[in-house]
């Protein structure tokens, strides 16, 4: 793996949440890699590369969450957050939305404040939420909720574990559009990233609850590596993604276009 960092320039100060394993761990050794300063976020974070600070932090706590960006704050000023972290739709209903949209959106109000100009936040989201049912209006009630309500109106929902993943993803896309508008005049650029199936320790979880992911690495040819992933991650964080806000890219390997034009025979 080539761990160098698309990155160049000044070091930088990164939050990664997710940093003990998959995607989070190959951003956290690529940024290391370039000699930028990463604080790893993870409920157990003894896969945390070497290099990186470790901050012990579980996301579905709001005392450890605050605890935790305590911790980042007495460092300084933080050029860039990427939150990782996320559980797979194999878990409870309320276990998705407790991280995926809870704990996500908690840590990332609480850590906005600290990045400085010119910096950016990177959400990973998922392909998955491209099938989320919510109706825009829908969504965004759920995200003007305060957190007990919103816990309270998603497991109302009764969602099950793989539907819950998607919504949780969908909410995500909104999550970073409104963000990005609100950050903007502090000049700090919000955007999301929804990968397709990736080669990391939870691909098993998602291979169980979404039966058609084997057929996208099919099409595809192959599912991504993380640290492909990755380096998307460690570009919309660097100033060379300057011009890029408020959207989601997709990194699906071109699973897409393959689904809505037709896979050509290999070799053509």
């Amino acid at each position: 793996m080539d761990a160098t960092s698309t990155s160049a320039g000044p070091a930088r100060r990164i939050v990664v949440t997710g940093a003990a394993s998959g995607i989070g761990a190959a951003l956290a050794e690529r940024l290391t890699g370039a000699g930028h300063e990463v604080l790893g976020v993870d409920r157990d974070t003894d896969g945390v590369p070497s290099g990186t600070t470790p901050v012990r932090c579980d996301l579905t706590d709001p005392a450890a969450t605050a605890a935790a960006v305590e911790r980042i704050a007495v460092v300084g000023g933080i050029d860039g957050l990427a939150a990782v972290a996320g559980v797979p739709g194999t878990a409870p209903a309320a276990v998705v939305h407790a991280v995926n949209v809870l704990g996500l959106r908690r840590f990332t109000e609480a850590v906005a404040p600290s990045i400085r100009p010119g910096g950016a936040v990177v959400l990973l989201s998922s392909m998955a939420g491209y099938r989320g049912t919510a109706t825009d209006d829908q969504a965004a009630h759920l995200l003007d909720l305060d957190d007990d309500t919103l816990a309270a109106e998603l497991g109302a929902l009764g969602l099950d574990g793989p539907e819950a993943y998607q919504l949780s993803k969908q909410l995500v896309h909104h999550y970073t559009t409104r963000l990005a508008a609100r950050l903007h005049p502090a000049g700090v650029r919000v955007l999301s990233v929804s990968p397709g199936p990736v080669e990391t320790p939870i691909l098993a979880d998602f291979r169980a609850t979404m039966p058609s992911l084997d057929v996208a690495s099919d099409l595809v040819g192959r599912n991504a590596r993380a640290d492909e992933i990755a380096t998307i991650l460690d570009f919309l964080l660097s100033p060379g993604a300057s011009w890029l806000n408020g959207i989601d890219v997709r990194a699906d390997g071109g699973l897409g276009a393959l689904r809505t034009v037709g896979a050509p025979a290999r070799g053509v």
